[in-house]
């Protein structure tokens, strides 16, 4: 694995980790979540960084680990940041319960 691929690798877990232990902070539970601004703000800020640090991966990296879809992760990136004020919770909650924690397993289980 190329140097830049294995920071990003890192960063994408942490900020994963990050937004899942910050959700589970209201008990994974999406309304209490956007009841707390400072939560909701870094949970969506955690996710941002992620999707990120996954359109940074090389293309190479992308393509060997096509497994993952990157592209709903760089897409989930841009739709927080410019979007933010019509964020879907339903999604949103399916998203941290589902696609977050199978990203952060899959990349754990890569050789770095």
């Amino acid at each position: 694995m190329v140097e830049k691929d294995l920071r990003y690798v890192k960063n994408i877990i942490n900020f994963g980790e990050k937004a899942l232990k910050t959700y589970s902070r209201v008990n994974n539970d999406v309304e209490y979540l956007e009841d707390d601004y400072d939560l909701y703000n870094s949970v969506l800020m955690s996710l941002v960084q992620l999707g990120e640090n996954a359109n940074l991966l090389s293309d190479k990296f992308k393509e060997e680990h096509s497994e993952v879809n990157w592209r709903k992760h760089i897409k989930n990136r841009n739709f927080y940041v410019h979007v933010y004020g019509a964020v879907n919770n339903r999604r949103l909650a399916e998203y941290l319960q589902k696609d977050i924690p199978q990203l952060i397993e899959y990349l754990y289980g890569l050789k770095m």
